[in-house]
């Protein structure tokens, strides 16, 4: 079966997690010797998103990955390993995501200016907290309506298609609704 998952890395690009905790039996030097940035806070290991180690849709580490990327099956993914949708009918969910993510992002950036690379998710939060410092927050996100509804339009895909739907998959912390 062929992989459905290079190219995607929508659960890496920040898209899906803002963090990904990281399993007590991975060895913690050799993910930091790859590249991945590791910070502990209150005896919990994790990464933030955009992962550090995803290079065009690919990981760096893939040999190495933590353990948590291993297990890692996103809802599209089981549905395809289980043969509910084919290859192709995958690959047109993964490029319309993509699609969007690839206006989206560079669309908050722009509005936003943020200082430092940012999941998805905290882009979402600054842009909230941009529009509702306006004078006019509903003049402010009409005038964005076209971002704001393409926004939407990632989530609602993300949330159908690929967020996991049961505790036995990756438990990073989830973009809020």
């Amino acid at each position: 079966m062929t992989s459905i998952c290079v190219g995607c890395g929508l659960c890496c690009d920040g898209s899906m997690y803002r963090t990904v905790e990281v399993d007590g039996a991975d060895r913690l030097e050799t993910l930091e010797t790859s590249g991945l940035l590791l910070s502990t806070r209150d005896d919990v290991t994790a990464f933030r998103q955009p992962c550090t180690v995803l290079c065009a849709g690919r990981c760096n580490i893939y040999a190495s990955r933590p353990a948590v990327c291993r297990d890692y099956r996103c809802l599209l993914l089981r549905r395809y390993e289980a043969g509910d949708v084919g290859y192709e009918d995958a690959l047109a969910v993964i490029a319309k995501a993509t699609a969007l993510r690839d206006r989206v992002r560079p669309g908050l950036i722009e509005l936003l200016a943020p200082e430092s690379t940012q999941a998805l998710e905290g882009l979402y939060r600054l842009a909230t907290i941009k529009f509702d410092a306006y004078d006019e927050p509903a003049a402010a996100r009409a005038e964005h309506a076209e971002l704001l509804l393409d926004v939407a339009a990632l989530r609602v895909i993300l949330a159908r298609e690929f967020e996991p739907r049961d505790s036995k998959s990756h438990q990073p912390e989830p973009a809020s609704p």
